[in-house]
């Protein structure tokens, strides 16, 4: 199948485009529809939408990305933190997933101040992830949750990948404080 890529400011999205996301994360997160119904990200609205469109301009797949200066072990780290990840089922197990990952890291290197690209996700997605050239780190995450409205230490798995940082410069084992809420 023909994609084509795309990465819309979170600004410039129109009323459809946003239908349109929201549509694609409620086929691949049906447990979730209800959330998705009413918004296409979840914790901070992200800066960019990153998606992959069929030849009918409909998107096959999407990312929400955006970027922030975190503190990690005291350091602070500029990261692009990176959620709403969704490929519609019926493109899944065809590289559609991986292709978003490739073109994630193509735009971020186009961003001369990031250092890493930041997620967390659900352990048995790691293997995705790793296969996009995420790297698992031994940092929990520190955060205000925006459906509690409180601070919580997340200490599921998080990855990073380097876009204008080594691998070496990443604190390891220290908390990542977002200042804010997720991606």
């Amino acid at each position: 199948m023909i994609l084509t890529t795309h990465v819309t400011p979170r600004a410039d999205l129109t009323p459809d485009l946003e239908a349109q996301l929201r549509t694609l994360l409620i086929a691949a997160y049906p447990p979730f529809a209800d959330f998705w119904a009413r918004s296409s990200y979840w914790g901070s609205e992200p800066e960019w939408h990153l998606w992959l469109a069929d030849p009918a301009g409909v998107p096959a797949a999407q990312l929400g990305c955006g970027r922030r200066v975190a503190e990690v072990g005291g350091r602070e780290v500029t990261l692009v933190g990176v959620g709403g990840v969704a490929t519609h089922p019926v493109v899944q197990r065809q590289g559609v997933g991986r292709r978003l990952l490739r073109e994630l890291h193509a735009f971020l290197l186009t961003q001369p101040d990031v250092e890493f690209a930041f997620l967390q996700c659900r352990e048995e997605v790691v293997p995705f992830y790793e296969c996009g050239g995420f790297v698992r780190v031994p940092s929990p995450a520190q955060y205000l949750d925006p459906d509690e409205g409180e601070w919580v230490m997340d200490t599921g798995p998080t990855l990073i990948l380097p876009v204008h940082a080594a691998l070496a410069e990443w604190p390891a084992g220290e908390t990542v404080n977002l200042r804010g809420t997720p991606w």
